[in-house]
């Protein structure tokens, strides 16, 4: 059996439905001077929308095979990978613990407002940094091992080394999906941080023979103290996961941190030109601490021309930071500067 057989079989879940779909995106392109797809994780059930999603449908699938009973997952309030994590857990009658960095805030909105419709059980243990947020998550871990429950812990944003095959399967989808419009894959840009979508996407690009740029903009800082290097790690694990003799070295991690801003949901440069333009070109929504800066990557480079086309701008998802009062009276205030008119 082949590599990408052994792929193709792997054990997993569906939990988005449907496969979402790719559209050219006609106006942006043409304002932007280059070739540009949308790949739309950002749609799918209200819950489960989002890159996350496509990790969990194989994670999840071995902590079933596992007799898991409770998910513990860790993030900060914004994350797209909590509110993943609390949605299928409900959809998988599984119980659900979230430690969210920061202190609770006076108005749940966003992603946190849906962590707790879907259930789960929020626990905000203050200003800590990602390693120290990872040991709250261990203690809380023993502590439901110790009432009894089969706990399955999902990392940072759900990235590992079985969750970033999702994405090599996911490449070859949207390989699919190119050629049958008679389309290549230049160039994939996409929002990063826990690193799950870019191993998998650099393992599925090997497999197919290294025929794509993968390029992640990465939108939050000091997640691990090899970023390159742990992205790498996932992507050869999950390549022996299922024997592939692919050699894949730190030459194939290409990230930039150039639209990374002030930092992990703070603003950056071109961030709100880009959602405003994609809103009014395109009637697509990106949101400003993921897929905005990926947006405002992917027109940057364009005008240096950095980019091999067809440009595919895989939506990660994450629109529902647009709700939230911290970035909806900035993006508004933006779009009254861009349009010239007072709203």
């Amino acid at each position: 059996m082949t590599a990408l057989e052994m792929l193709e079989g792997l054990p997993r879940l569906d939990l988005r439905g449907f496969v979402s779909p790719v559209q050219r995106l006609e106006r942006f392109s043409e304002t932007i001077g280059v070739e540009v797809w949308c790949k739309r994780d950002d749609i799918g059930s209200v819950g489960l929308a989002g890159n996350k999603v496509r990790k969990l449908e194989v994670e999840l699938a071995h902590a079933l095979a596992c007799g898991a009973t409770h998910l513990v997952a860790e993030g900060s309030r914004l994350s797209n990978a909590t509110r993943a994590v609390a949605a299928a857990a409900a959809a998988l009658g599984l119980k659900c613990t979230l430690l969210l960095c920061h202190d609770e805030p006076h108005e749940p909105v966003g992603n946190l407002m849906l962590d707790g419709l879907f259930g789960a059980d929020l626990r905000f243990v203050g200003n800590v940094n990602w390693l120290e947020l990872a040991e709250h998550a261990e203690i809380v871990v023993r502590e439901l091992e110790r009432s009894g429950e089969r706990v399955y812990r999902l990392p940072i944003g759900c990235a590992s080394e079985r969750s970033c095959l999702g994405f090599a399967l996911a490449y070859g989808e949207l390989r699919y999906q190119m050629r049958a419009h008679g389309r290549s894959v230049g160039t994939i840009v996409h929002a990063s941080s826990s690193g799950g979508t870019h191993a998998g996407l650099v393992l599925g690009n090997a497999l197919h023979g290294f025929e794509s740029q993968i390029r992640g903009i990465v939108v939050a800082e000091d997640v691990y103290p090899d970023v390159a290097g742990t992205y790498l790690s996932f992507a050869r694990g999950g390549a022996r996961l299922i024997d592939a003799e692919v050699e894949l070295t730190r030459d194939h991690i290409n990230i930039s941190e150039a639209y990374l801003g002030e930092g992990y949901g703070l603003p950056a440069a071109g961030i709100y030109e880009a959602i405003d333009l994609l809103a009014t070109k395109e009637g697509l929504l990106v949101d400003p601490v993921y897929s905005g800066k990926a947006a405002a990557a992917i027109i940057d480079l364009a005008a240096r021309n950095e980019l091999k086309g067809p440009v595919v701008f895989w939506h990660t998802g994450g629109y529902h930071a647009l709700f939230d009062p911290r970035y909806a009276k900035r993006i508004w205030s933006a779009i009254e500067r861009l349009s010239g008119v007072e709203l």
